[in-house]
């Protein structure tokens, strides 16, 4: 039989924890999660991400997502980059001009593909932005280079050419001028020349000029997180090759990998990578054999590697 002082205590607990619970769930309810900007890749369209936001709004209910309804499908997409991205960042500014108060405490980039080197370029070319994170999905960031790479990208003038061959029309300043591959296209057995010719990715890179601008900008980052998956039997994983260029690794000629911590840019810091990696804002992730695709199309992928970051 309890005494009356335990009556007494249990009903007090009792009593607080009803006045405690409706506190607790006005809290979980006045929770602002930051906007997300989503960017597609190439031969993408805001379609890739129909399941994306509403995976976003089953966890994180009310956060403001848009997605950059530009260079969408083909042959848009296959635009040279340098042409693509100031009007995508156009197209930011603009939006984020009618709802201001909503991006006052900054926004998430989350990119696949092609998009994640767009987005990465966006960080270091937008001088007025309040990007929080960057997450790159499968982005090329150092470029693209391999036999199986066009098995899912026909672009006809590359076509009948080898893997060895494509440099040569890759670096001629109208292909540099007109296509985005040929601005992703970072031949290591051509290295020389993708320094002289390719008017893309060397600077962004910091590697033609001294890009301080560009550093400043890209630290801007309060994080950077770069997701791809890894195979052990294949460069290609499903629509980028090598896929360590997703998490800036590469190959040398041989086809050996070369890891982020020995690429000249790295050690050189040349446009902000090692000092953001030194202030622990950088992260990079191999996933095992996460197709190209899955972080758009794969609920438990989206859930694990990339909710976390939105936050």
């Amino acid at each position: 039989m309890p005494s009356a002082l335990s009556l007494s205590c249990l009903i007090l607990i009792v009593s607080c924890v009803k006045a405690i619970k409706p506190l607790i769930g006005n809290h979980s309810q006045s929770v602002k999660y930051k906007p997300v900007l989503l960017m597609h890749g190439i031969d993408g369209t805001c379609k890739d991400f129909e399941h994306v936001i509403p995976w976003l709004q089953k966890s994180h209910p009310g956060t403001l997502t848009y997605c950059i309804p530009k260079f969408e499908g083909t042959p848009m997409s296959w635009i040279a980059l340098p042409l693509q991205i100031p009007s995508i960042i156009k197209n930011i500014t603009n939006y984020i001009a009618q709802n201001p108060a909503d991006f006052e405490d900054g926004y998430h980039l989350v990119c696949h593909s092609q998009g994640g080197l767009i987005c990465r370029a966006i960080t270091e070319m937008m001088d007025d932005h309040k990007i929080h994170t960057l997450v790159s999905l499968a982005g090329p960031q150092l470029g693209v280079w391999g036999k199986d790479f066009f098995n899912g990208i026909r672009i006809p003038i590359f076509e009948n050419l080898t893997r060895d061959q494509i440099y040569r029309l890759a670096y001629l300043p109208e292909a540099q001028a007109t296509l985005s591959v040929a601005n992703m296209w970072n031949d290591p057995a051509h290295f020389s020349l993708y320094e002289e010719k390719n008017t893309f990715l060397p600077y962004i890179n910091g590697e033609k000029e001294d890009a301080q601008r560009l550093k400043a900008n890209f630290l801007k980052l309060q994080k950077a997180v770069f997701l791809v998956g890894s195979f052990n039997d294949t460069g290609y994983d499903g629509g980028i090759e090598p896929w360590q260029s997703g998490v800036w690794g590469y190959v040398d000629g041989s086809g050996k990998e070369v890891q982020m911590e020995h690429l000249s840019i790295f050690v050189n810091d040349t446009f902000g990578l090692r000092t953001l990696n030194e202030t622990g804002r950088l992260k990079v992730q191999r996933v095992s054999r996460a197709g190209h695709d899955s972080w758009v199309e794969d609920e438990t992928t989206f859930n694990t590697y990339i909710l976390p970051h939105l936050i």
